[in-house]
């Protein structure tokens, strides 16, 4: 199929420009959401795949994790030794640009949303939170604690 071959060529042009694999599984959109969000934001991304962190905000060396989606939620990792300094998750909109669902320290996460509900992660590795949730909480996090978007 001529759209397979297309997929497989612009995925290898993505991979020698930005150093990421787009590998043709779930971690492509997670690959796309990142250089999205690395342009919108000022992020230099890390080239290696790290547990915690994607990247760094260049303005200010604030480490972030980020998420992207197409779907109705997002994922946010358990346990204290995984969680990120910044979290910014994101929706991919079939015109390609990005709807923030959430933006600012990953403690706020926990702090504001799961001690109170005494939410419970999937198997130990991380929890489902929905669109309107993180849009929610987005509203409550101070503009100086966002990553600040550059275009």
């Amino acid at each position: 199929m001529e759209e397979i071959k297309q997929l497989l060529k612009i995925t290898k042009s993505l991979k020698a420009k930005y150093g990421k694999n787009f590998s043709l599984d779930g971690k492509l959109v997670g690959d796309i959401g990142e250089i999205l969000a690395a342009e919108k934001y000022g992020l230099k991304l890390y080239t290696e795949n790290t547990a915690i962190h994607d990247g760094e905000e260049i303005a200010t060396g604030r480490k972030v994790q980020i998420k992207a989606t197409f779907k109705n939620y997002s994922y946010f990792p358990h346990g204290d030794d995984r969680l990120p300094d910044y979290f910014l998750s994101v929706n991919i909109l079939e015109n390609g640009e990005l709807e923030e669902l959430f933006n600012g320290p990953g403690s706020f996460i926990v702090e504001h949303y799961l001690i109170k509900r005494g939410l419970k992660p999937y198997k130990e590795t991380y929890y489902t939170l929905s669109k309107g949730i993180l849009k929610t909480l987005n509203k409550e996090v101070p503009e100086t604690e966002k990553i600040k978007r550059i275009n």
